[in-house]
């Protein structure tokens, strides 16, 4: 089973994700910001990284510039912001795509696939 970190903030929009996640048969780890996102990341095995971009204290960038340097696997950013220079900035920190909120669940799960199949 395929395992995914969820690093989002919002309680909503993480139950959501979460919700869709596991009935598509994938596993869910969570983080509530960037900073518990680095840790869960360091202890466990996953095979995909959701980052919610804009969180309070310790935001999606920081979580990007904190993990550069060790092995990660594919990181998607998923924000509401999605302005032409908001995801050229995440992807040149290394995320390989972003999803807009609100997320479209056809699309959201078809990019996952594109990482994780």
């Amino acid at each position: 089973m395929k395992r995914i970190l969820v690093i989002e903030d919002n309680e909503l929009n993480l139950k959501l994700m979460k919700d869709v996640l596991e009935f598509s048969g994938y596993e869910i780890e969570t983080a509530a910001d960037g900073l518990s996102g680095v840790d869960k990341l360091k202890e466990g095995d996953f095979d995909l990284v959701l980052l919610d971009i804009q969180m309070p204290v310790y935001t999606g960038y920081d979580f990007l510039e904190e993990t550069k340097k060790i092995k990660r696997p594919p990181v998607i950013a998923v924000s509401a912001c999605a302005m032409d220079k908001e995801i050229e900035k995440a992807k040149s920190l290394g995320c390989v795509d972003y999803i807009p909120k609100p997320i479209k669940i056809d699309e959201f799960l078809s990019t996952i696939k594109n990482y994780v199949s």
